[in-house]
Order: C-alpha cells, then sequence, then structure tokens
C-alpha cells in the first residue's frame, strides 16, 4: 500500500511537470496591486494542497499569483514580484526519474536550481523581496548555497511523520497570533539553525524530542520566513496551520 501511494504521488507530479504550468502572465496589475510567485511541489508533496492553502489565501489577500509547477522559473523578472513562495525541496526529481537514479544514491546529486539561480533569488532578498520557504523548501539544495543561506539552516532529514505537539514560543507574536498549541501528524526535521534568525514555533514528541517549526529573520532588505507545517493535506487542513499561513503572508507583505 505504502509502495501505491507513494507510485501515485510520483505519477501525480509528473504529469503536473509534463502538462501543467499555470501563471498569471496575462492579468494587467494596477501600481498598488501586489504580485506573487510561488513555485511549487515535488515527488513527495503534491502540489494541489499547496496551491489550495497557500496560494489561495495569497490571492484572498490581493496577491495575483504566478505558479510554477515545473522547473521553468522566470528568474529574469524576480524583481517583478513583491512575495516568492518556494515549497519544494532542492532535488530535481523529473532528471532523476527520466535517468533511471530516483531513490538511488545519485538521486541527491541532482539539483533543480544551478548554484547562480540559487544567488539570484538570494540577490532577490538582498533588495528587500520576501521569500516564503514552505515545508521542506529549506531541504536538499547546495551545501553552503544561497538557499541555505537565505533559511539559515541546514537539512539533515527526518523520522517517519507521526502525532506531535506543535505550539509557539514568545517569539514575533505578529506570527503566531491567534494560533493555540495543536496535534497534526507532521514531519519533524532534523536541522542545525544559525543563531541570527528567530524561532517562533516549535514541536515536541516523546519519540523524537523537540524541533524547530517556524523561524524568521531580515536578510538584507528582505524578509524571510520557514515554515514547515504542511507535509500533506491532512496537515494543511487544520486550522492552526492555515492561520500560521496567512499570518506568514501578512508579516511578509507588511
Amino acid at each position: 500500500m505504502m509502495m501505491k501511494r507513494i507510485e501515485i504521488t510520483i505519477c501525480t507530479l509528473f504529469i503536473l511537470l509534463c502538462f501543467t504550468k499555470l501563471q498569471a502572465d496575462g492579468f494587467q496589475t494596477s501600481n498598488n496591486q501586489m504580485k506573487g510567485l510561488a513555485i511549487l511541489g515535488d515527488a513527495w508533496h503534491c502540489a494541489a494542497p499547496q496551491y489550495m492553502f497557500i496560494v489561495k489565501q495569497m490571492e484572498k489577500k490581493g496577491i495575483i499569483t504566478d505558479v510554477v509547477y515545473d522547473y521553468d522559473v522566470p528568474f529574469d523578472k524576480l524583481a517583478d514580484y513583491d512575495i516568492i513562495v518556494i515549497s519544494r525541496y532542492g532535488l530535481n526529481d523529473l532528471e532523476s526519474f527520466e535517468g533511471g537514479y530516483f531513490l538511488t544514491p545519485e538521486w541527491h546529486k541532482n539539483k533543480w536550481l544551478t548554484g547562480e539561480q540559487e544567488k539570484l533569488i538570494e540577490e532577490y532578498v538582498n533588495q528587500g523581496g520576501k521569500l516564503l520557504l514552505h515545508h521542506d523548501a529549506h531541504a536538499f539544495y547546495s551545501e553552503n548555497g544561497s538557499i541555505a543561506k537565505l533559511a539559515k539552516a541546514t537539512h539533515d532529514g527526518h523520522p517517519p511523520a507521526i502525532k506531535t505537539k506543535i505550539y509557539p514560543t514568545e517569539e514575533l507574536p505578529e506570527l503566531t497570533k491567534g494560533v493555540e498549541a495543536f496535534e497534526v501528524v507532521d514531519e519533524e526535521f532534523r536541522m542545525e539553525i544559525d543563531e541570527s534568525t528567530t524561532v517562533f514555533l516549535k514541536s515536541h514528541s516523546e519519540k523524537n524530542g523537540t524541533t524547530n517549526q517556524g523561524w524568521a529573520h531580515d536578510y538584507g532588505k528582505g524578509k524571510v520566513v520557514v515554515l514547515v507545517p504542511g507535509h500533506d493535506i491532512n496537515s494543511f487542513k487544520n486550522s492552526m496551520v492555515k492561520l500560521l499561513i496567512s499570518n506568514t503572508l501578512d508579516y511578509l507583505n507588511r
């Protein structure tokens, strides 16, 4: 059953990668209309709930959002966006799948972003851009590369998703406004976090101990928020997760 679910997830992803790319280039925006870019989906995380629970919230807040499901990111137009959301890890699933080495040691060597492309995103934030790295968007990118610098965190995998208690810290209360401690089945990433960031959300389980679930910091003239909850649709549907996403978008767009 587990393998079947993995096959369905991978098939869904590659249907999206091969046939689907939704972008809002046809919209005419006014001078005060905010514009966003959302880069969604990898082999283990379906893009559909990401779209429903992140992009739809962006649109409700008046942010006209271009959505990229493949790897065709408009790197030459990043400055056009008020906010960029990435909900995708750093591995190139399509290349690994087509090359026949998906889930082999070679899998981790193939990145969907080059070092220069990572630097373009870093420069976007340095110049005042706002970036949300959702769930695993800090994971498996180039070691010591620009995404790792932006996230101010390293990724060292995670144990299987289990029911865990997620709770706000007393830091950055605007990001956790209205959020109460809640339980949800989600992943607890193992990581090291730079001391210069501020952790506003943690989780705890008896099996795995305490881990970080949300942190934020200024970066150059811009802002970065890393928000982990949202592994699958069941996590996204939790009212506290929805509120955390809403608070994060408001925080970044102030």
